[in-house]
């Protein structure tokens, strides 16, 4: 194999590192957004739930009965 064969060997390898590197960045913000969308929803969740928590309970029995009765 001659070195201009080598050369080009070498590029096209790397044009594939290259691609491959991109294709994992792209993955990798794309992974990095949606962690962070997921990681504010469960912040609401659980702010929710404590809220729900911090509310005095209902008994059931206390509430009027429905119209239709």
């Amino acid at each position: 194999m001659d070195l201009e064969s080598r050369i080009e060997e070498l590029e096209i390898r790397n044009a594939h590192l290259e691609y491959t590197l991109q294709s994992q960045d792209e993955a990798l913000l794309r992974l990095q957004h949606e962690n962070q969308v997921l990681a504010r929803q469960l912040r609401e969740l659980s702010e929710r739930v404590q809220a729900l928590a911090a509310q005095p309970s209902v008994n059931p029995a206390d509430e009027p009965p429905p119209p239709h009765y």
